[in-house]
C-alpha cells in the first residue's frame, strides 16, 4: 500500500499548523537552488522505457506505465506526454521537441513539482520541517509517474474542473488497477484518510510552495518520426524543472535558574551537534544567560550541558533535541534550567510588640517574589517561627514577606515596615526576619495623596452608627486614630482637604464586630485623595485637524454652580486645572473666522477626582466659494475683470465681486444658499442675454470648497474684403458704410450702431472689429458707397450678415478694373498659379522709347495675379524681377500697348517660371538590391566643382538608404562620389554624373558588395542537440585573430579572442572579408569530448555566408546503485571511492565530489557521475549501520564510452532481519497500514518510535539490526477499518544473520443488529437501553459509531441498534426500557456469535404495562385537544391512586395494575368549564384503556390592553362592562400582561350568556392617555370574544452617561473617560418586565426609546470589555411628558488573572512512579465563569494511576472529566463533587479496552468567586514506562482558565522530568520532538 504512504494521515499533523509553519518559513531570507534560468528552445529524448504494465481509467481508457527522460538544459529530466490520443515510444530516442509554450495551470505545476521533489530527493526546508521529504524508490517512482501523467492528460482533456476530485479519481484508478483493490469512491477511507483528502493535502501544500516551484512548458514534436510512430502521431511533451530554496537558521540556548526562570545564568558550557555529526561546537552562555548559533542548516540538533554555572548543579543530565526549522520560523530557542546549591538557612519569627521575647503562633505571613514568580502563604508555629517555608527550593532573588493575619488577640503593627519586610535569598547567606504585633484595639485611618504619600490636614467627621462622635484632621503621618473602639459601624466623612486635592465622594466605612474587638488588633483603613480634576479643551479643524486659537467656551458645573469662560491659546487649547469634582457642560460660544460654530456646540463630561481629561471640539471652516470666468470657446482662457453679484437666498447677504488676473475670485461665506449673477464682463466679451446663462444657485455647508464656472463668448469679428473681379487681387481705397441691428443675443448690446464710412486698406480689407467700436452679436448691413480709383462697382453693392458670439466672418465685394494691365504667373511644368512673384511696371509714353517712368511693383497674389488699373493709353514695360521660391525666370519682360480708343482697355499678360530639379541618391546591396543601406556617405557637387549643400557637399543615406537633394538648377550636371560604405559592406569608389531637369526628380543608384558571415554550430554527435558553452578561436589563414576589431555580430567574445556558443549552440561572426579562415575548438561543452580540434572554411564574394557544424560526443555517465540484498530497497549514506584505472580521483563536472574521490549514495541509494570516459574503478569503502560489505563485490571495474551510461549495482546484506507480514485471513492479499507494537524479552520497546511499526504496501515490516539471542514479541495494536484486530502476540528468537518472519492474519469484521419491538403491536420502540459485552469480558466498542459510557447503547427512532466492525461472541443485555413497558426476564440477556463478513440480527420484545390513557378534547370540535386538564385516578373504593395532567397533546397516561378504576376532572383548562363527571374503566391483562373525555368551552370576554407604539400589554387599566341596555355588569382591571379575562361566572347568564355588551375605559394606567370610547362586544355560548385595545403612551426618556471610575491598566483608559459598549436593562419597577436594552456609544451615552410615564429600575447587565459590571440599581420615575432623566454611572476595571503551577520529580528511574503537585487560583478581581483546570498526561512514557482532587477555598459543586487515546470526547469520571472534600480516584479502575489509557483530566467548576484557589493542592500519580529511553524528557503540561463577559483568561504550566536508565547509553534521535 505504499502508493498512499507518502500522503499519510492528516491527523498526524494539522494542516493549519503546517501551513502556518510554511508561511513563517516564507518570511525569511533564502538561498535558492534554482532550475535552469532560461527555458531551452529544444529538448531531446534520452530514454523512453515501458514496463509493460497498464491500468484502466474511466476518463482516459487504457493507460500504459512509461517513463521518458529528456536533455533539458543539460539536465536529464523526466517529461510527460501531452496528448493521450497520440503515440510515444523508444524509437523516438534522440529526437527533438521544440516551440515551448508555458503551462500555467496551477494543479499541473504542483503535481509536477511534487513528483520532481520526491523522485529526485530535492526538498524545500518546509518539506523537511513538515516531515514530507521521503524519497521514492524506483518502483514507487514508476507508480507516481503514472498518477501525475494521468492528471496531465486530464488537464489536456479539459476535465480538470475540480482539481482535488480529479487527482483523487486518477489516484484511485491507479491504485485499484496496480494494487488489485476495488475502491469506488474517492471519499472512501484508506489508512485513516480518504483519497480526496490525500489529493487535497498534496495540492494545499503545493500551493504553499512546500514542493518548490516548477515552471512547466509544453514542447511540440520537431523530429522526422519513425517507422513505428509517424511524426504527425507523436505526442507533445510537458516538462519542467524544480526550483527549491535552502535557508539558514539560528539556535538560541538559554540557561535559567530553575527556581527563578526570569534569571539568566552566565557561564554554562554546552556541546551542540547535529544528527549526522557534521556539525559540533561548544559554547558558553553570556551575561544574559544565552548564546546564539547562526547560519545553521536544517537538521536535528542535540544540546548537551557539559558544565553548569558556578553554584549550580545540572538538572537534566541528558541532551535535549531540537529540529530546525521549528514552528517559530528561522529562530528556535531552547531553555535549560539549573538548580542552585543551597547552603544557607532562613528564619522568620512573629513576636509581641510589647514583649519581643514572646513568640506568637498563628500569624499568617505571605512570601512573594519580587523578581520571580514565587508565592507562598505560611503560618507561624510554636515560638512564633514561620513553618514549612521551602528555603531549599525557593528561587534565588528578592522577596517581600507580608503579615496577612495577626495571631488571635493581636492587631497588625502600626509601623508598616514591621508588617512588610524585604529580603534577598541567595541560598548561601542566612535570612533572619522579625515581625511585631500590637495587642491593643484601635481604629486607624491613613490618608494618602495620589502619590501615596501621607496627606496632612484632611478634616474628617467621624461617625459611629451614623452618629457624629468627633471631627479630626490627619496628622503629619496622614493618620487619624480612634482609640478604644467598640462594636458598630464607623464612618469617616471627609469635610475638607488641602488644595489641590479633591474630597472623597463616599464615606470610608468600617464594620467592627465583637470578634474584632475581642481580637485586640488595630483596624486600619486607607483613603486616597486624588487631585482636583483638570480639563483641557482642544479646538481643531474638523477636516485638517489644524488647531484653532481664539475660540471662546463656557464651562458650567451641573451641580455646584461652577461657571467660567475660557479662550483657546495659540496651540488651540484651553486648560482648567484644579476645578471642583462635578459634571460639566462645555459650550462653544464663538469661534474666529473663517470657522463656524458646530450644530452641536455642547459636550457633557464627568470630572472625578484625579481626572485629567480632554474634550475635543471639531469645527468646520466657513464654506469657500470660487467663481471662475472662462472663454466659452476656449475654457483654458481665463477672463479677469468680470463683476458678479452674490445674493443670499435665505439671508439678506449681498455683495459684488470681481475676477482677478487668473479669471477667478474666491471668498468665504456663511453656510446657506446663494444666487450668483454675472453683472458685467470686460471687452471683447459680452454678457449673455439669458438669465440661465448669467445666474447660478449654489448651497454651501460648513467645510465646503466649491467652484462655479461662468462662460462668455467673445464679441464677434467682421472683415470686409474688396477684390478685383478679374484677377481676384485685393483693392485698396473702396468706401463702405456699415450699420448694426441687435438680435437680443447680448444683454448689453444697443439696439443699433452706425459705424459710418470706412475705406479698404492696402490688403483690400476693412476689419470692422478693429475700428474702435465694440461689436455685438446681431445683424450687420454692409454697403459699398464708392469704388476705389480705377475701378467701378459691381453688384451686389449691399450684403447683410448675422454674427453670433465668438464668430468671425468675412464678406467679399468685387470691383471691375478700368484701363488695367493684369499679369498672370504660372508653373511652366504643372500650369499651377504661382503667388509670390514680384513684377515691376514702367510707362514709356505713347511710342517706344527708353527708360520710362516706373509705375510701381506688385507681387502676385494667391491666384497668381497682380493688377495695375487707371492707366492712361501708351506703351508699358512689364518686368519680372524676382521669381517665386524654387523657381527660375524664363521670360523676364513683356511690352504692352494700351490704345486710346475711348473704351476701357484691360490687357492680360501670361508669364511662366521654370521649377528647380531634385536629385535622389539610393544605396542598395549588390547581392539583393531590395536591401537598402543606411549610413553610406557621399560627396555631391556640380560639374564645375561647386559643392552643393551646407556641409561641404557631404550627405549620408537615411534609414531607407536614400539622399534627397532639392532646389537644383535645371540643365546643370551633378557629380556624386561615395566616400564611406555602410558597416559590413565594401565601398563603391566609382563616381556617377547626372543632369538636373526642370521640375523633375532624377536618381542615381549605388550598389555595395556585402562582407561575408560565418556561422559555427555546435551539435551533439549522437542526437544533434545544440550544445552551448563550447569555446572557439577563429583566425585568418595567415594566423590573424578574427573579432579583435570588435565587430562580431551576435557572438560573445572575451578579451583573449575566444568565442562561446550560445544557448542555441551557435556563434555568428559577421563583417568578414572574402578569404580562408581556421576554426579551432579550444574547450568542449561540459560533459562532452572534443572530436576534431580545428576546421577550415572559405568565405566567398558577395556576402557569402558559411555555416560550419562541429560535433562533440557526449561523455558517459556512471551510476552506482546500492541496495539491500534482501528487500531490494535503496541504501542511503553508503560511501564509495571512484578512480581511473591509473588511480586518479574521478571528478564530477555536474555533481559534487568530496575529498579523496569519495561519493555517498543519496536517498535513492544512487550516485550519478556525469562527464566521464574510460576505465573506472569503484570501491565500496563504508556501509551504513546494520549492514556488511560483501568482499566479493566490494570493488568493480567498468568502461564508460562517450554517449554511454553504465550502471554498477552493489548489494549489502543486513546483519539480522525480522520481517512481520500481515494478510487478510484465508488469502495472500497483504494489508498496508496495520500497526504493531514490538518489544524485547525485557518488555523494552524496539526502535525509535516507542516500538510502533506500520506495515507497508506489501503488508510487511522489516526490522534490522536486532541483537541475536533476543526474543522479540510483536503484538497488533491497530488494524484497518473493516477488519478484526488480531491482538494475540507472537514471539520469535532472533538468530544471527538470518531473515525470520512472523506472519499475522486479520479477519473481516461482522455486523450486529438489535431490534426492539412492542410485543403486541410489533411497533419499534425507541430509547430502550442495552449493555453489550464480549463473552470473555470487556465492553463492545463500535468502531464506526458512538460508544456511550460502559458499553451502553440506545435504540434509535427505528427501534434499532446497529454496530459494524465486530466479531466474536457478544452478550446483549437490556438494562432499561421506556415508560409503559416492562422488561421480559426471559429475553433480557441474549448471546449471539458474529462471524467475519456476517450480519446477525436479534429481536427483543417488550410487553406493554396495563393502564389508562385519557384524551381530552373540545366538545364542539373533537379534533381540538385540551392541555392542562388535571384528573384524579381512584379505585372504585375511592382510594386515590395518582393525579395526572394532560400534556400539550391533550393526553395523560398512567400505568395501572389490573382492576376497576374511575377518573374525575378536578381542574379544567382556564378556557373550559369543569366537568366533574366520574368516568369508570377497568384494566385487564395488561391492556391500556383509553378514555376520550370532552369539555365545553367557556363563554367569556378576553380583553388585551396594549401600548399603541410597542404593542406591549399595559397593567392597571380599569374597565367597566355594560350589558346591551348600558347597565353596569362589573369593573375589571388589566393584569401584568395587560389582559382581562371575564369568565362565564362574571356574565349574567353564566356559560350560556349570549348577546351584546359594551366596554368603557374608566381609568387609564399611569403614563397613558384615557380612551373614553365605548366598544361593543358580542358574546356567544361556548365562545370567548377577544378584543385588543390600544392606549397612547405619554412618554419620557432615560439616558445613561457611563464613565471610567479608575484608570484601566489593560486598556489604558484614564479615569473619567466615557465608556462605550455598556449594556443597560430597563424594567418596569412594579412588574419587573424588561422594556428596553440600551448600549452606550463612543461618548459613553445611551438613550432609551420613549417610555410611558411610570417607575423603572435601571441596571447594568453587560460591562465593556475589561470592566466590571456596576451592581448599582437605579430606581427612577418618569413623571411628565418629554421628561429626560440623566443618570451617571461608573465602572471599575476588571483585572483578569488565573494561575496554575505544577511540580514533579526533576528525574525519575524508568519503571518507577512519581507524583505531580498542582495549585490553581482565580487571581481576578471578578468572578470567572466556566472555570477549569486541565492536565495533559504524558502518555508517551507514563500511565496515570491515582488522582486526588484537593480542596478549594469556596464551597462549590464540580465535576471531573477524562479522555482516553481511544476517545475524542470527554467522559464523566465523577460529578456533584464538593470542593471542601478531598477525593481520590484510581484511574486504572476505569473500564478500558486493551491498549487504552487515560490521556487528559479536566476539572469543571462552573462559576467561581474572586479569590477562588486550591487549599490542599490536587495531585496526580503516574507510572513511568520501564522501556523509556535514557535521557528521555517526560513533559507534562497543564492549563487553567475562566471567562468574564465572554473574554477568556488562561494560564499554562509544564514540568519536565528526565527519565534515567543507568545501563543505557543515549542515542541521537532522528527527528527530536
Amino acid at each position: 500500500m505504499k502508493i498512499l504512504e507518502q500522503v499519510r494521515s492528516v491527523q498526524q499533523r494539522l494542516i493549519s499548523l503546517l501551513l502556518t509553519l510554511v508561511c513563517l518559513l516564507g518570511l525569511v531570507p533564502t538561498t535558492a537552488f534554482a532550475a535552469a534560468t532560461s527555458v531551452p528552445s529544444t529538448i531531446t529524448m534520452e530514454d523512453c522505457t515501458h514496463n509493460g504494465v497498464h491500468y484502466e481509467s474511466p476518463a482516459l481508457d487504457t493507460c500504459w506505465l512509461h517513463q521518458m527522460r529528456f536533455d533539458y538544459s543539460g539536465n536529464s529530466i523526466i517529461g510527460f506526454c501531452a496528448d493521450h490520443d497520440k503515440e510515444m515510444g523508444w524509437s523516438l530516442e534522440g529526437h527533438k521537441w521544440d516551440s515551448p509554450q508555458p503551462i500555467n495551470d496551477p494543479t499541473v505545476k504542483i503535481m509536477m513539482a511534487y513528483y520532481y521533489a520526491h523522485s529526485r530527493g530535492i526538498f524545500t526546508d518546509q518539506a523537511k520541517a513538515l516531515g514530507v521529504d521521503q524519497v521514492w524508490g524506483s518502483d514507487y517512482t514508476w507508480t507516481m509517474n503514472a498518477w501525475v501523467q494521468a492528471v496531465i492528460w486530464r488537464y489536456k482533456q479539459g476535465t480538470l474542473n475540480d482539481p482535488a476530485a480529479v487527482c483523487a479519481e486518477e489516484l484511485m484508478y491507479v491504485y485499484n488497477n496496480l494494487q488489485h483493490t476495488s475502491y469506488t469512491s474517492i471519499d472512501e477511507v484508506v489508512d485513516g484518510m480518504s483519497l480526496r483528502e490525500r489529493a487535497q493535502y498534496i495540492l494545499d501544500l503545493g500551493e504553499q510552495g512546500v514542493w518548490g516551484e516548477c515552471e512547466a512548458y509544453q514542447y511540440t514534436y520537431a523530429g522526422p518520426g519513425s517507422n513505428s510512430h509517424p511524426a504527425d502521431r507523436v505526442q507533445g511533451i510537458i516538462i519542467g524543472d524544480l526550483d527549491v530554496t535552502r535557508e539558514l537558521y539560528e539556535l538560541t540556548v538559554k540557561k535559567v535558574d530553575s527556581t527563578n526562570p526570569n534569571k539568566g545564568l552566565p557561564g554554562a558550557r554546552f556541546l551542540v551537534q547535529n544528527a549526522n555529526g557534521s556539525y559540533s561546537r561548544e559554547a558558553v552562555t553570556g551575561s544574559d544567560g544565552t548564546f546564539t548559533l547562526r547560519d545553521l542548516e536544517a537538521s536535528t540538533y542535540s544540546i548537551l550541558e557539559l558544565t553548569p554555572p558556578e553554584g549550580y548543579e545540572i538538572d537534566n543530565a541528558g541532551p535535549q533535541y531540537v529540529v530546525l526549522p521549528g514552528d517559530s520560523g528561522t529562530t528556535v530557542t531552547v531553555t535549560f534550567t539549573n538548580t542552585p546549591i543551597v547552603t544557607g538557612e532562613g528564619s522568620i519569627r512573629k513576636v509581641d510588640a510589647d514583649d519581643p521575647s514572646k513568640g506568637l503562633a498563628g500569624a499568617v505571613i505571605k512570601i512573594e517574589g519580587v523578581d520571580n514568580s514565587f508565592t507562598g502563604t505560611y503560618v507561624t508555629g510554636s515560638g512564633g517561627y514561620l513553618e514549612d517555608v521551602p528555603w531549599d527550593t525557593m528561587p534565588i532573588g528578592s522577596f517581600v514577606a507580608t503579615e496577612l493575619t495577626p495571631p488571635s488577640g493581636y492587631t497588625l503593627n502600626a509601623d508598616p515596615d514591621k508588617n512588610k519586610q524585604e529580603f534577598f535569598w541567595d541560598g548561601k547567606n542566612d535570612v533572619d526576619l522579625v515581625f511585631e504585633d500590637d495587642a491593643k484595639v484601635k481604629l486607624e485611618l491613613l490618608k494618602l495623596d495620589d502619590s501615596e504619600n501621607p496627606l496632612e490636614g484632611a478634616v474628617f467627621n467621624i461617625l459611629k452608627d451614623w452618629q457624629l462622635i468627633g471631627t479630626e484632621a490627619t496628622g503629619p503621618d496622614g493618620t487619624i486614630t480612634v482609640p478604644n473602639i467598640t462594636a458598630g459601624t464607623f464612618a469617616f466623612v471627609e469635610v475638607s482637604v488641602p488644595e489641590p486635592f479633591a474630597k472623597l465622594q463616599d464615606p470610608v466605612v468600617v464594620h467592627v464586630d465583637q470578634a474584632d474587638v475581642d481580637g485586640g488588633r488595630t483596624i486600619s483603613v486607607t483613603a486616597v485623595d486624588q487631585r482636583l480634576p483638570n480639563l483641557t479643551i482642544l479646538k481643531q479643524d474638523g477636516q485638517t485637524k489644524e488647531v484653532i486659537p481664539g475660540t471662546t467656551f463656557e464651562i458650567k458645573g451641573v451641580h455646584h454652580g461652577y461657571h467660567q469662560d475660557v479662550v483657546t491659546g495659540e496651540d488651540g487649547t484651553a486648560t482648567l486645572t484644579g476645578i471642583p469634582v462635578d459634571t460639566y457642560e462645555v459650550t462653544e460660544k464663538s469661534v474666529p473666522d473663517p470657522w463656524v460654530v458646530s450644530d452641536e456646540p455642547t459636550q457633557i463630561i464627568w470630572l472625578g477626582p484625579g481626572a485629567d481629561s480632554q474634550l475635543i471640539f471639531d469645527n468646520l471652516k466657513q464654506p469657500q466659494l470660487t467663481i471662475a470666468k472662462v472663454d466659452a470657446d476656449d475654457p483654458d482662457t481665463k477672463i479677469p475683470g468680470t463683476v458678479f453679484t452674490i445674493k443670499g437666498v435665505n439671508s439678506d447677504y449681498q455683495n459684488d465681486v470681481t475676477t482677478g488676473q487668473d479669471g477667478t475670485v474666491t471668498l468665504r461665506l456663511a453656510p446657506g444658499t446663494y444666487e450668483i449673477t454675472e453683472k458685467s464682463v470686460p471687452s471683447p466679451y459680452y454678457l449673455p442675454d439669458k438669465d440661465a446663462d448669467r445666474t447660478q444657485t449654489i448651497s454651501l455647508n460648513a467645510g465646503d470648497e466649491k467652484e462655479l464656472v461662468f462662460k462668455n463668448h467673445k464679441a464677434p469679428e467682421l472683415t470686409i474684403y474688396k477684390e478685383d473681379s478679374i484677377a481676384g487681387a485685393p483693392i485698396e481705397g473702396a468706401r463702405f458704410h456699415v450699420t448694426y441691428t441687435s438680435t437680443g443675443e447680448a444683454a448689453d448690446a444697443p439696439e443699433s450702431i452706425d459705424f459710418g464710412e470706412i475705406l479698404t486698406d492696402e490688403n483690400g480689407e476693412i476689419k470692422l472689429h478693429e475700428q474702435g467700436k465694440r461689436l455685438y452679436p446681431g445683424e450687420y448691413t454692409v454697403t459699398e458707397v464708392e469704388p476705389a480709383p480705377g475701378f467701378q462697382m459691381k453688384e451686389p453693392t449691399t450684403q447683410k450678415v448675422i454674427l453670433h458670439g465668438g464668430e468671425s466672418k468675412t464678406v467679399t465685394f468685387q470691383n471691375v478694373p478700368l484701363n488695367a494691365i493684369i499679369v498672370e504667373k504660372y508653373d511652366s511644368v504643372t500650369g499651377e498659379a504661382l503667388p509670390g512673384c514680384t513684377f515691376q511696371l514702367r510707362y514709356l509714353g505713347g511710342t517706344s522709347g527708353t527708360g520710362g517712368t516706373t509705375i510701381g511693383q506688385k507681387v502676385t497674389g494667391k491666384n497668381g495675379t497682380a493688377i495695375w488699373t487707371g492707366l492712361k493709353s501708351g506703351t508699358y514695360i512689364l518686368e519680372e524681377i524676382d521669381p517665386a521660391d524654387g523657381y527660375s525666370i524664363i521670360q523676364s519682360s513683356e511690352t504692352i500697348f494700351l490704345a486710346d480708343s475711348g473704351e476701357q482697355s484691360v490687357v492680360t499678360v501670361r508669364f511662366e517660371n521654370m521649377p528647380d530639379g531634385i536629385l535622389l541618391i539610393r544605396k542598395v546591396c549588390s547581392v539583393n538590391p531590395s536591401v537598402t543601406l543606411p549610413d553610406a556617405e557621399f560627396k555631391v557637387m556640380y560639374a564645375d566643382g561647386t559643392l552643393i549643400g551646407d556641409s561641404n557637399g557631404i550627405y549620408r543615406t537615411d534609414e531607407n538608404g536614400e539622399i534627397r537633394i532639392e532646389g537644383l538648377k535645371p540643365g546643370k550636371s551633378v557629380v556624386v562620389t561615395e566616400t564611406a560604405a555602410p558597416p559590413g559592406y565594401l565601398i563603391d569608389t566609382q563616381s556617377q554624373t547626372v543632369q538636373i531637369k526642370e521640375g523633375r526628380t532624377v536618381s542615381l543608384t549605388f550598389k555595395n558588395q556585402p562582407k561575408g558571415e560565418l556561422i559555427i554550430q555546435k551539435r551533439d554527435s549522437a542526437t544533434g542537440q545544440p550544445l552551448p558553452g563550447a569555446e572557439f578561436r577563429v583566425t585568418t589563414a595567415a594566423g590573424c585573430e578574427v573579432g579583435l576589431d570588435g565587430v562580431i555580430g551576435d557572438s560573445t567574445l572575451t578579451q583573449n579572442g575566444i568565442f562561446v556558443t550560445d544557448s542555441a549552440g551557435e556563434i555568428h561572426i559577421s563583417n568578414l572579408a572574402p578569404g580562408a579562415y581556421v576554426i579551432s575548438e579550444i574547450k568542449s561543452p561540459s560533459g562532452y569530448v572534443m572530436d576534431s580540434p580545428s576546421t577550415n572554411v572559405v568565405i566567398g564574394e558577395n556576402g557569402d555566408t558559411q555555416t560550419v557544424v562541429i560535433k562533440n560526443s557526449k561523455a558517459g555517465s556512471l551510476i552506482i546503485d546500492k541496495r539491500d540484498s534482501l528487500t531490494g530497497e535503496p541504501l542511503e549514506g553508503v560511501t564509495f571511492k571512484v578512480t581511473t584505472s591509473t588511480g586518479e580521483f574521478v571528478p564530477d563536472e555536474n555533481g559534487y565530489i568530496s575529498s579523496n574521490g569519495l561519493y555517498v549514495t543519496d536517498k535513492d541509494g544512487k550516485i550519478q557521475i556525469d562527464g566521464v570516459v574510460g576505465t573506472l574503478v569503484v570501491t565500496e569503502t563504508k556501509t551504513i549501520p546494520g549492514y556488511t560489505i560483501d568482499p566479493a563485490t566490494q570493488t568493480q571495474t567498468v568502461v564508460v564510452n562517450p554517449n554511454d551510461t553504465q550502471t554498477l549495482t552493489f548489494y549489502n546484506t543486513p546483519s539480522t532481519t525480522l520481517v512481520i507480514e500481515k494478510y487478510i485471513e484465508g488469502t495472500t492479499t497483504p494489508l498496508e497500514g496495520v500497526t504493531f507494537l514490538v518489544t524485547d524479552s525485557s518488555g523494552a520497546v524496539v526502535g525509535q518510535s516507542n516500538g510502533e511499526y506500520i506495515t507497508d504496501e506489501s503488508g510487511r515490516i522489516v526490522i534490522e539490526g536486532l541483537e541475536p539471542g533476543t526474543t522479540i514479541t510483536a503484538r497488533e495494536t491497530k488494524t484497518l477499518e473493516g477488519y478484526v484486530l488480531d491482538g494475540a502476540p507472537k514471539s520469535i528468537l532472533i538468530k544471527e544473520g538470518q531473515v525470520q518472519t512472523l506472519r499475522f492474519y486479520n479477519s473481516k469484521q461482522g455486523t450486529l443488529v438489535i431490534r426492539k419491538l412492542d410485543s403486541v403491536t410489533k411497533e419499534p420502540l425507541a430509547g430502550v437501553e442495552f449493555e453489550l459485552t464480549y463473552a470473555e469480558g470487556g465492553y463492545v466498542d463500535d468502531a464506526n459509531g458512538h460508544l456511550s459510557s460502559k458499553g451502553l447503547y440506545t435504540t434509535d427512532s427505528n427501534g434499532e441498534i446497529r454496530i459494524s466492525g465486530v466479531t466474536g461472541t457478544i452478550v446483549v443485555k437490556e438494562t432499561k426500557t421506556i415508560d409503559g413497558y416492562t422488561i421480559d426476564p426471559a429475553t433480557q440477556t441474549q448471546t449471539v456469535t458474529v462471524n467475519p463478513e456476517d450480519t446477525q440480527t436479534i429481536t427483543v420484545y417488550n410487553d406493554p404495562i396495563g393502564g389508562v390513557e385519557i384524551i381530552k378534547v373540545d366538545k364542539n370540535r373533537t379534533s381540538t385537544r385540551i392541555p392542562n386538564t388535571t384528573f384524579e385516578i381512584r379505585r372504585v373504593d375511592d382510594e386515590l391512586v395518582d393525579t395526572i395532567t394532560t400534556d400539550r397533546n391533550g393526553r395523560a397516561y398512567l400505568a395501572l395494575e389490573d382492576g376497576a378504576y374511575y377518573a374525575v376532572e378536578i381542574e379544567a383548562n382556564p378556557d373550559y368549564r369543569l366537568d366533574d363527571t366520574p368516568h369508570y374503566f377497568e384494566v385487564e391483562d395488561g391492556v391500556v384503556t383509553t378514555l376520550k373525555i370532552t369539555n365545553q368551552k367557556n363563554s367569556g370576554i378576553l380583553l388585551h390592553k396594549v401600548d399603541s407604539v410597542t404593542g406591549d400589554g399595559i397593567y392597571g387599566v380599569t374597565f367597566l362592562l355594560y350589558d346591551e341596555d348600558k347597565n353596569p355588569v362589573g369593573e375589571f382591571v388589566t393584569d401584568d400582561d395587560g389582559y382581562i379575562y371575564i369568565t362565564a361566572d362574571d356574565l349574567p347568564d353564566g356559560a350560556n350568556t349570549s348577546g351584546r355588551f359594551y366596554l368603557r375605559e374608566l381609568e387609564a394606567a399611569e403614563g397613558y392617555e384615557l380612551d373614553k370610547e365605548y366598544k361593543t362586544i358580542y358574546v356567544r355560548p361556548g365562545k370567548t370574544a377577544e378584543i385588543e385595545w390600544e392606549n397612547t403612551p405619554i412618554t419620557g426618556q432615560i439616558q445613561i452617561y457611563k464613565y471610567a471610575a479608575e484608570y484601566n491598566e489593560v486598556t489604558g483608559t484614564p479615569a473619567g473617560s466615557p465608556l462605550q459598549g455598556a449594556v443597560y436593562e430597563i424594567s418596569n419597577a412594579r412588574t419587573g418586565k424588561v422594556v428596553d436594552y440600551i448600549t452606550t456609544d463612543a461618548r459613553g451615552v445611551a438613550a432609551s426609546k420613549p417610555l410611558p410615564l411610570t417607575r423603572y429600575k435601571v441596571k447594568e447587565v453587560t460591562a465593556p470589555a475589561y470592566w466590571q459590571v456596576d451592581s448599582t440599581v437605579h430606581d427612577v420615575t418618569l413623571e411628565y411628558s418629554s421628561q429626560i432623566i440623566k443618570l451617571s454611572a461608573y465602572d471599575k476595571p476588571s483585572n483578569l488573572g488565573v494561575t496554575i503551577t505544577k511540580r514533579g520529580n526533576a528525574s525519575v528511574l524508568a519503571g518507577n512512579s512519581m507524583r505531580y503537585d498542582f495549585t490553581v487560583a482565580n487571581t481576578s478581581n471578578v468572578a470567572l465563569e466556566s472555570f477549569f483546570w486541565h492536565d495533559r498526561i504524558p502518555t508517551d512514557a507514563a500511565t496515570a494511576t491515582v488522582l486526588t482532587t484537593g480542596t478549594y477555598s469556596a464551597r462549590l459543586n464540580y465535576r471531573i472529566l477524562y479522555k482516553t487515546n481511544y476517545q475524542t470526547s470527554y467522559q464523566v469520571l465523577a460529578s456533584n463533587l464538593l470542593t471542601s472534600n478531598n477525593y481520590s480516584f484510581a484511574l486504572s479502575a476505569i473500564p478500558k479496552q486493551a491498549g487504552e489509557v487515560v490521556t487528559d483530566i479536566y476539572f469543571d467548576f462552573g462559576k467561581v468567586p474572586v479569590g477562588f484557589q486550591s487549599v490542599a493542592g490536587p495531585t496526580l500519580t503516574v507510572n513511568v514506562s520501564g522501556t523509556a529511553a535514557n535521557g528521555y524528557q517526560l513533559v507534562n503540561r497543564a492549563d487553567a482558565g475562566g471567562k468574564y463577559q465572554g473574554t477568556w483568561q488562561t494560564a499554562q504550566a509544564s514540568w519536565v522530568t528526565i527519565i534515567q536508565r543507568l545501563w543505557n547509553t543515549p542515542e541521537l534521535p532522528k527527528t527530536g520532538y
